[in-house]
């Protein structure tokens, strides 16, 4: 009984009336164990998937001590501690995190507070990873963390394993004297990676209603894939202070409260130069008069963007200002780290608050001419007006088969990180990697990942033929679909017609 009501409590809502409804009854009678945490980890120790970890201060794992945390265990965060401050997990530099869940089983990090449609973020703190790889400058404090230092000279540094680990409603203000409000200073993103090496593993991580950014990396040469940042108040991802890694898959919807789904900060011409090398990525922006872009890159930085896709109202896809010595091209590639190169088949459909489309901003000093294509992105579900996700309701990110977004993919280096694909974005038109685990695929704002949606069993638009749909298939109704004269829509008897909420 044990085992069938942990998988059950793990199961989607959609998906629990799987569970049976005395199963379910009997479930709800067993609660989970419950530890206080409040101090900080010096021994290797585990945390188990039939605990509830309270994370009731900002606690720290301690150099030389690893944290393995099992597939399916939840953690929850205070927004007061008993120490007077948000709580937070930090791993410090030399510490190690060993968090592998699974997408049936993953790895959830989030508040004890309750959470209700006017109080989703900053309900208790974050996930800080601090180590030893190189950072602008000098070795620092993480911000609002006076006794935990990163940086050092280890590009290579392993810091653990984030695999299929979610951390939702963080965000609130870390420091000694926290203020509730955005905007502090002190306030922390969901996953704060600070001076972060290459053999550290981050792969299906969600960060979703964060007050501050979702993924903050500062230096450091930490590798991200297969990752989703939802609904946070500033930046989706943001990069500073030299960060130099490889990102493949981002997936960022910027709701009307957010601000950009990437901004790459630097110290203008100060070595190491914050250079991201991007392949893949999906990023979608509500209606908001206030938008200045979905992708922000100033201040020196450099890097390389390919197969994206930009789309909302973003006001611009790519804003550039505040250049260095930084050569800028969407033709050719400078001298490493020391250019910034965005590739001219990236999808940039992003529009103004007038609807035009409006793909790039670029300004003084910067001076270049940035190119992309404007284009239809023609993925499976993306809805056009939407500022929250109670107006979203659903979305398929997946391109449509065929479409747009498999043309001009660029391709990535053979290094043994990145994967060759035929598309531009973060997604196929048959792997939804969200499902199962996302905030969206759990709150039904995804269809099934086993939906495949092809031109033949497709449902959209007008039909002025006749067509007929077919017994033993499955078709899917992705918009208002309308059969108009003289044409005749036949319907075997046996045809299941499956419509999308949006």
């Amino acid at each position: 009984l044990g085992l069938a009501c942990s998988t059950c409590h793990k199961q989607p809502s959609r998906a629990r009336g799987m569970c049976g409804f005395l199963l379910w009854a009997l479930c709800a009678c067993l609660a989970l164990a419950e530890v206080n945490i409040t101090a900080n980890i010096d021994v290797n120790t585990t945390w188990f998937a039939d605990t509830a970890y309270n994370l009731n201060a900002q606690v720290t794992v301690l150099a030389g001590a690893t944290l393995t945390i099992q597939p399916g265990t939840t953690i929850r965060g205070k927004r007061n501690g008993v120490d007077g401050r948000a709580s937070a997990l930090i791993i410090s530099r030399g510490a190690r995190i060993i968090a592998r869940g699974t997408s049936s089983s993953p790895i959830t990090f989030t508040a004890q507070e309750a959470v209700s449609a006017g109080n989703m973020r900053g309900l208790w703190g974050g996930l800080v990873i601090a180590g030893y790889a190189v950072v602008n400058g000098e070795e620092r404090f993480v911000e609002g963390l006076t006794d935990v230092l990163y940086g050092g000279s280890n590009n290579e540094d392993d810091s653990g394993v984030l695999q299929y680990v979610r951390i939702w409603h963080g965000g609130a203000d870390i420091g000694a004297n926290p203020d509730p409000n955005e905007g502090s200073g002190d306030e922390i993103n969901g996953l704060t990676l600070a001076g972060v090496g290459s053999r550290t593993i981050v792969e299906h991580v969600e960060v979703a209603y964060n007050l501050d950014d979702g993924f903050e990396m500062f230096g450091g040469t930490v590798n991200l894939k297969w990752c989703s940042s939802l609904f946070n108040q500033d930046d989706a991802f943001d990069a500073d202070l030299g960060y130099q890694g490889k990102m493949q898959f981002l997936f960022a919807l910027v709701d009307q409260d957010g601000h950009h789904a990437a901004e790459i900060d630097g110290n203008m011409n100060v070595q190491p130069r914050s250079f991201p090398t991007v392949y893949g990525a999906t990023f979608m922006k509500a209606t908001n008069t206030d938008a200045t872009a979905l992708v922000k890159i100033r201040e020196g930085s450099g890097g390389e963007f390919h197969n994206m896709i930009l789309e909302g109202y973003a006001g611009f896809g790519l804003r550039n200002e505040e250049c260095g010595n930084e050569t800028q091209s969407s033709v050719t590639r400078g001298t490493s780290p020391n250019y910034l190169f965005w590739s001219s088949n990236n999808i940039v459909s992003t529009q103004n608050v007038m609807g035009s489309i409006a793909q790039f901003n670029i300004s003084a000093p910067c001076s270049w001419a940035a190119q992309s294509r404007s284009v239809d992105s023609q993925l499976t579900l993306h809805p056009n007006v939407w500022r929250e996700p109670k107006s979203l309701r659903m979305i398929d990110p997946r391109p449509q088969p065929g479409g747009n977004a498999f043309s001009g993919s660029s391709t990535p280096p053979n290094d043994g990180f990145f994967l060759e694909t035929n598309y531009v974005g973060a997604f196929s038109d048959t792997e939804l990697w969200l499902d199962g685990w996302s905030w969206l695929s759990e709150n039904g704002f995804l269809p099934a990942g086993d939906v495949q949606v092809t031109p033949d069993n497709r449902l959209c638009g007008n039909y002025t033929t006749s067509r007929t749909l077919s017994s033993g298939v499955t078709y899917y109704l992705t918009c208002q679909t309308f059969v108009k004269s003289p044409a005749v829509l036949t319907i075997e008897a046996g045809t299941t017609i499956k419509a999308y909420r949006q």
